[in-house]
């Protein structure tokens, strides 16, 4: 069996959560499809897909959800974890810190726009 495989990675035209494996493909310079779906046909796709949920993986036409799963396989994969499990953990406390970082960003920003909002809603009455 070969050791190539076909790549289609299925995600908004956002960078978000797939970004990172867009980065790991440029960074191997590994081939593979970037399938971007309009946020207006997500609901067509949606029942299609692991958990309902994006981005996707399709290796060899199979797919595979979260985006963190598909990072860490690809990592191993095409040997970027480092070289023991030490340096296997602190790939792993990166990404799981970026995470945190994207959830902290995002509960700033919805209190950000409610203040904007109350602060609208404030000076038009």
């Amino acid at each position: 069996m070969s050791d190539e495989h076909t790549y289609k990675l299925i995600y908004f035209n956002a960078r978000g959560r797939a970004e990172h494996i867009r980065y790991i493909f440029a960074y191997t310079g590994i081939e593979y499809t970037d399938e971007r779906i309009p946020e207006e046909l997500w609901p067509e796709y949606k029942d299609s897909m692991p958990y309902k949920k994006l981005p996707v993986l399709e290796i060899d036409g199979k797919p595979v959800a979260q985006s963190n799963a598909v990072a860490r396989y690809l990592a191993r994969k095409y040997d970027l974890m480092g070289k023991d499990e030490w340096d296997a953990m602190i790939c792993d406390e990166l990404v799981d810190t970026l995470g945190d970082l994207k959830q902290e960003d995002c509960l700033y920003l919805v209190v950000i726009l409610d203040m904007e909002i109350n602060i609208v809603y404030f000076i038009k009455t």
